[in-house]
């Protein structure tokens, strides 16, 4: 009897935690986004690579997606899906790089290699739950390139209260059926810091300071209350604006 007890907790235990992991798989999507810091003396030959390269993965039909962000100080943040973490441990491009040759794979990198200094890798990971997108959860919007990214910074030891924060707009947007919507994204490995990025789409700036000046108004003194809330909490706040390339991004054939 014991036995059956115990084999039935075990068993219990194990569907709980499967049931738990399922529904953190289902609430977050993490990306891996590497990020090249582009001198602006070499915009022009980089962004003559980027495609180069773009052409190459259509040619020879590499199966990894990837979208590409470009910022105002001449970032470009290559934005994939990523599973695992142990992806990481991967290289994902050894089979394109097998399929034309590493001396062309190799001469393309290094075209890439003079137009910057550094670069870097960094983890997101997009919360939907605290995400405020009515109409589908979707990160390449039609006819909506223009991005103005915010990052908010707080310290670990507030993160139930960030998230109580977040939890209150979500609400506040949802009942009032607010016409800006946003991505909410929590920072994670490689990130200057604990932040959660709220990302807003639009057509260009002037259609961006539309919707922020639509919001502000909308929200009234229930946004003095929610903003003085996240006062308390935030660190810092850093705006990051640019577009989305679909010229520079890549879809693989299904």
């Amino acid at each position: 009897m014991r036995t059956i007890k115990f084999l039935g907790l075990l068993l219990f235990a194990c569907m709980f935690t499967l049931n738990m992991q399922s529904q953190e798989e289902s609430r977050y999507q993490k990306y891996l986004i590497h990020m090249d810091p582009v001198k602006p003396s070499m915009q022009a030959e980089y962004e003559k690579t980027a495609a180069k390269f773009v052409k190459m993965c259509k040619d020879n039909n590499y199966d990894q997606d990837w979208m590409t962000l470009t910022t105002e100080d001449n970032e470009y943040h290559y934005i994939s899906a990523l599973n695992s973490f142990a992806e990481l441990d991967e290289n994902p491009m050894a089979a394109l790089r097998e399929k034309v040759g590493a001396d062309e794979f190799g001469k393309v990198f290094k075209e890439f290699d003079k137009c910057y200094d550094k670069h870097s890798d960094y983890v997101l990971s997009l919360d939907k739950e605290l995400s405020y997108m009515p109409d589908g959860m979707k990160t390449m919007i039609e006819g909506e390139n223009y991005r103005e990214n915010t990052k908010y910074y707080f310290a670990p030891s507030d993160m139930d209260k960030a998230m109580e924060v977040a939890k209150a707009f979500k609400k506040f947007y949802s009942e009032s059926n607010m016409g800006m919507h946003y991505r909410l994204y929590r920072s994670g490995f490689g990130t200057d810091g604990t932040y959660f990025l709220v990302a807003v789409a639009a057509k260009d700036a002037m259609d961006m300071e539309r919707k922020s000046a639509e919001a502000r108004k909308a929200m009234g003194a229930k946004g003095q209350e929610l903003f003085g809330n996240l006062n308390k909490i935030l660190l810092k706040t850093e705006t990051i604006r640019g577009w989305m390339r679909p010229d520079l991004s890549y879809v693989a054939s299904k």
